[in-house]
């Protein structure tokens, strides 16, 4: 073989070799892309129920003409029960939502206190929140499929008070009251419709006064009741 035969033999080689990897290369499976799931999106409408208890606090305020004020204090821990409705808006990781609920609500506090003759029917109070609405504004903070909020708004409860004092008799009222409610809490999204959350508010419903008259007339009392409750409840939410 003369030079120019070996030149275009190796040159042969050379171009076969540099051809095998290509054509391996080609022969190869294109891998898929990975797959990433779209963030979450919390806007919308959401419908659902909640469960949970709440502490029902009362302050019971009485004055007397001509005599010091009395007071006190008492509680009852209870069942709260019920739905909500609501609707988010998003901008990236903040989420803005109202919302409004409606529960039922069990328990109620009582007390009964003793003159100085240690007569039990000195005074007697009890005091119940028997349901309550809620209509707030949220505000929350998203990451993930986790979102963190603040709530506030005001708060419709039909409130029932009960009073008995010795030789004023007895008073009952049940009212429907306006106040507000204030509170925090996080939820989880399940699903793309899903999600589940722990919420706690704090409910105030304001106060409801009266005057009693004594049994010759000649003395009044005058009553304040405070009605508040702290609520702690989980919530069930689907979203549309």
């Amino acid at each position: 073989m003369g030079k120019r035969g070996f030149l275009i033999a190796t040159s042969a080689g050379f171009a076969a070799a540099a051809a095998i990897p290509g054509a391996q290369a080609a022969d190869m499976p294109i891998k898929a892309p990975r797959y990433v799931e779209p963030a979450a999106n919390w806007a919308g409408w959401y419908i659902g129920a909640h469960a949970g208890a709440a502490w029902q606090q009362t302050s019971a305020n009485i004055l007397e003409e001509g005599e010091s004020p009395f007071g006190s204090t008492f509680s009852k821990t209870g069942f709260i029960g019920g739905g909500q409705i609501g609707y988010n808006w998003q901008h990236g990781n903040f989420v803005f939502g109202l919302e409004g609920d409606i529960s039922g609500l069990t328990g109620k506090n009582s007390l009964f206190t003793f003159d100085s003759g240690k007569d039990p029917s000195a005074y007697g109070f009890s005091s119940q929140i028997r349901w309550l609405s809620t209509v707030r504004t949220r505000f929350g903070l998203a990451v993930g499929d986790t979102m963190v909020y603040a709530t506030g708004g005001v708060a419709f409860g039909g409130v029932k008070n009960f009073q008995s004092i010795a030789e004023f008799g007895t008073y009952s009222q049940s009212k429907t009251k306006v106040g507000w409610a204030i509170g925090g809490g996080v939820e989880h999204m399940l699903s793309r419709n899903w999600t589940i959350g722990l919420e706690g508010l704090f409910v105030d419903l304001g106060s409801t006064s009266y005057r009693t008259s004594g049994s010759d007339a000649s003395t009044t009392k005058s009553t304040k009741f405070n009605n508040q409750a702290v609520i702690g409840r989980v919530k069930l939410n689907y979203k549309f």
